[in-house]
């Protein structure tokens, strides 16, 4: 990926839960290594979603601070793309939503549809495990 290797600015954020990102659990598909994409910023979908109605999203007031919390307070107005990612594709769509939901133009938002299941299972990808430092523009 472009953005991993420095060849392309963007910022990449893992939606996948934070145990998972860090590689502190197995993945529930064999085979896979564990950890994030360097530089990866971690925003767990479920933090997106209305804790008395998980089929709703929260409020743009509530992700914004969702986005503020996770140290990616950034991702909505930066106009670097932002590639989302979680474990196969599907719930990196949850991201794109919730950011049109805060304003952010959809066409700079884009899916990484092969996710950790197309990154993990490589053995040549980079991997980092743990949590993300954050950097001094955060």
């Amino acid at each position: 990926m472009d953005i991993i290797d420095g060849t392309k600015e963007g910022i990449i954020v893992d939606v996948r839960a934070g145990e998972r990102y860090r590689g502190e659990v197995e993945e529930p598909r064999p085979g896979m290594r564990l950890g994030h994409m360097p530089g990866a910023r971690n925003v767990p979908f479920t933090d997106l979603l209305n804790p008395n109605n998980p089929l709703q999203f929260k409020s743009k007031d509530e992700l914004l601070e969702v986005f503020k919390q996770a140290g990616a307070a950034d991702i909505v107005s930066t106009p670097l793309p932002v590639i989302a990612s979680c474990g196969s594709g599907a719930t990196a769509c949850a991201l794109v939503a919730a950011l049109e939901l805060c304003g952010r133009d959809r066409s700079g938002t884009h899916v990484y549809d092969g996710s950790w299941s197309e990154w993990g299972a490589e053995q040549d990808t980079p991997i980092v495990k743990g949590a993300r430092e954050k950097e001094s523009s955060e």
